[in-house]
């Protein structure tokens, strides 16, 4: 296997977003940047130099017709969507994956493994009376992470030795069964919800003080890299809730890396 760079990785990863964009423009289906591909469009016109993936958010019945649909509107059978629904993937939201590629990441065990990817979130619509629901979401999140790693990894000496105790006892879980109650939460808050005016992304962090208004997500096209794909239009907005001082690169020794390994197979 061919060893894949940052780069490489950044390439496919724009090949994926090209096909996202073309499904859904085709089909009417509403995507936005999201997250810190949302950051790095609005800073630094694409990809945050030192970032290395790409996410998506959309409004859960946008996200439902996408998954419904995806891998029969492609253009083509390199990119996959994937899910724990069809257990082609262990986590509880979609991911569209190049299959030519495998990624394996360090705290994560190999069962983990998918292609080169764009994640893909649902917002759901959120209030208050929501608030036991995210708290439910919290452990059942929680299992899972204990489940899904590797406990022979950790940053430091003390996390390891919580894997080493907790990982025997919750390893034998079954990963889909997981990602379908964290997902069947995350659709209750939405379906409890369904008159508010505020959207929360669930599935991906799942904390009430990350609300956006619905009103934020009018669709503007965003120069990204030498390509445009869509953005809320209340993308400052969007930021500041979700990084606070987003305007300021943090310092080199603050800046967030995922630790993994790429290959084309």
């Amino acid at each position: 296997m061919e060893r894949l760079t940052i780069e490489d990785m950044k390439s496919i990863e724009l090949e994926i977003m090209d096909e996202i964009d073309r499904v859904c423009v085709a089909h009417g289906v509403q995507y936005y940047l999201g997250y810190g591909s949302l950051l790095g469009a609005v800073r630094h016109g694409g990809f945050i130099p030192w970032d290395d993936d790409m996410d998506i958010v959309m409004m859960r019945d946008q996200y439902e017709l996408l998954m419904d649909h995806f891998n029969e509107w492609r253009t083509t059978d390199r990119f996959k969507l994937v899910s724990y629904r069809d257990k082609s993937s262990i986590y509880q939201f979609a991911k569209i994956v190049d299959t030519t590629t495998a990624i394996y990441e360090n705290f994560v065990g190999k069962k983990a493994a998918t292609g080169v990817w764009v994640d893909i979130f649902p917002l759901e619509r959120f209030d208050k009376q929501a608030e036991g629901l995210l708290k439910q979401h919290r452990r059942v999140g929680l299992l899972r992470s204990f489940a899904v790693t590797d406990p022979s990894t950790g940053t430091n000496g003390f996390v390891k030795l919580v894997k080493r105790v907790v990982c025997p006892f919750v390893q034998n879980l079954d990963l889909f069964e997981l990602a379908h109650r964290l997902d069947v939460i995350a659709l209750r808050v939405n379906d409890s919800s369904h008159d508010s005016d505020c959207v929360i992304d669930v599935l991906g962090e799942g904390r009430s003080d990350k609300t956006y208004p619905v009103s934020l997500f009018s669709p503007i096209r965003m120069k990204f890299e030498d390509r445009e794909y869509y953005a809320p239009a209340g993308y400052e907005e969007f930021l500041t809730t979700e990084f606070g001082d987003w305007r300021t690169p943090p310092a080199e020794n603050a800046r967030p890396v995922h630790v993994m390994e790429a290959y084309r197979l």
